[in-house]
């Protein structure tokens, strides 16, 4: 599973963490979790739990990355149904060991998901410092 974006912990559990407006909401896909507070909201079956962060344990945000011949190269995409990713860098001198694409101002490359390695760097948030 590829983790990217915002997670907290609550209850011993991770669940990504959503806020609007200043107010924060844990995302679930379990229907188990309706018996702990968490309610559906729209038609994805997704359920959400309002949360304050005084009762959470550990926020953080999740950056994805892989190292590609000496350079590291951030998770852009990932296509679940062809297991494609898509990752992406900014260093020009990738060129010249990566077979990249022009992206912008940055460089692109699609790999399969059985030949890299994803890695991840997890940055506190929230006032946390895990």
């Amino acid at each position: 599973m590829i983790r990217k974006g915002r997670f907290a912990v609550w209850n011993g559990k991770e669940y990504p963490l959503l806020s609007q407006r200043r107010t924060y909401y844990l995302q679930s896909g379990n229907p188990e979790d309706k018996e702990i507070g968490f309610v559906e909201i729209g038609t994805r079956g997704y359920l959400f739990k309002e949360i304050s962060t005084d009762e959470l344990e550990d926020a953080y945000e999740v950056f994805p990355y892989a190292i590609l011949s000496g350079y590291r190269f951030a998770l852009e995409s990932y296509e679940e149904e062809n297991r494609i990713a898509t990752f992406v860098t900014n260093n020009p001198f990738a060129q010249k060991k990566v077979a990249v694409s022009p992206y912008g101002n940055e460089f692109r490359i699609d790999i399969p998901m059985d030949q890299v390695e994803i890695l991840e760097d997890r940055i506190p948030i929230l006032g946390f410092e895990s």
